[in-house]
């Protein structure tokens, strides 16, 4: 007997094997259906008290409805507003100042390739200002390709967000049916995914705005050019963990070192950038998490490459998440337990 249990618990683990893969391969073909599913799940989610509390006080469920689409849409209609101010800004910029732009992206790219030490005129040669304009027109066509897909994204999931809040969306039991088999576990695993995946929007677009918003002060007050592009550039790159801060502050910085002449400016621009990112990544948001996402740095990376393979951006923005549920889910079984614990 116990003999066939163990071939039988062989079999089940060779075919997790294999159906693993599958799934995995399904999840990144099919990308353009689930990753809109999976970010509605989690909007769903987010507004799920507000539902339950109106269910309690007798109110309408249209009218809880309505309310959540109002705040939705006041929500996108204002990163619209925003992203037309940053459009602003760069077709307000005469070719004048454009000229003047790529002039000194040039000096500081020929600077800077001189102290590494290339030569000054293979530099200059590739640096002519009708190929800057050409690489920049060549990738206007990329640009466009992703901001339809962003829309194509962002309209997908207020489609299903629509469909799982006015359908009644039921987490709960969607756990207890697929995964769990108990109830009690299943209420308790689904209160807990709730309250991490909340707090994690709650506090990540808190930090993300006043992240972009001193980057945005920043740049004003050291008069950098397009500082409500660099401030709109550090909020949504601020939802990428770990990476995505980074990345903007480095990015942000090299800009504005073609922009300001003064080298001692330059480094005091460098230092509060810097500040400013380890404030709010490094400081304030771990606090604000506190121990909803007790998960390590190694996961964490682990996760960021993986999903941004399967979904590439939205991937990395909803890696963290992703890995909390999992990690959420793998507590509740003896056998798994042990996996969970090593990603603490």
């Amino acid at each position: 007997m116990r003999k066939k249990f163990a071939s039988l618990d062989t079999t089940n683990k060779l075919l997790m094997m294999l159906v693993l893969p599958v799934l995995f391969f399904i999840l990144k073909e099919l990308s353009n259906i689930f990753v809109p599913l999976v970010v509605a799940c989690f909007f769903a989610l987010l507004f799920m008290p507000f539902l339950r509390w109106t269910s309690r006080n007798n109110i309408p469920r249209w009218i809880a409805i309505v309310v959540i689409f109002i705040v939705f849409f006041l929500v996108v209609r204002s990163c619209f507003w925003i992203l037309q101010l940053a459009s602003l800004e760069f077709r307000s910029t005469d070719i004048q100042t454009w000229q003047s732009i790529f002039a000194s992206v040039k000096d500081f790219a020929v600077r800077i390739s001189v102290l590494l030490g290339f030569s000054q005129d293979a530099i200059l040669e590739h640096l002519q200002e009708t190929d800057i304009y050409s690489t920049v027109f060549d990738n206007a066509g990329k640009l466009l390709d992703a901001v339809r897909k962003t829309f194509s994204l962002v309209f997908m999931s207020i489609f299903f967000m629509i469909l799982l809040i006015a359908s009644s969306f039921n987490g709960q039991r969607l756990l207890e049916v697929l995964i769990l088999n108990d109830k009690t576990s299943a209420m308790r695993t689904y209160i807990t995914i709730e309250k991490s995946i909340s707090k994690f929007i709650f506090v990540k677009v808190l930090i993300s705005f006043f992240t972009g918003l001193s980057f945005f002060i920043l740049c004003i007050c050291f008069d950098v050019k397009f500082p409500i592009f660099w401030g709109t550039l550090a909020f949504v790159l601020n939802f990428i963990q770990m990476i995505g801060s980074i990345f903007s502050t480095a990015i942000m910085c090299l800009f504005a070192l073609s922009q300001i002449p003064e080298m001692s400016v330059i480094i005091l621009f460098i230092i509060i950038a810097i500040a400013l990112q380890l404030l709010f990544g490094s400081v304030l948001e771990p606090i604000f998490m506190g121990k909803t996402f007790s998960i390590n740095t190694v996961t964490i990376i682990i996760m960021l490459f993986f999903w941004g393979y399967v979904w590439n951006i939205p991937g990395m923005i909803l890696a963290v998440p992703l890995t909390v549920m999992v990690k959420t889910i793998l507590e509740q079984f003896d056998k798994t337990r042990q996996i969970a614990e090593l990603m603490s």
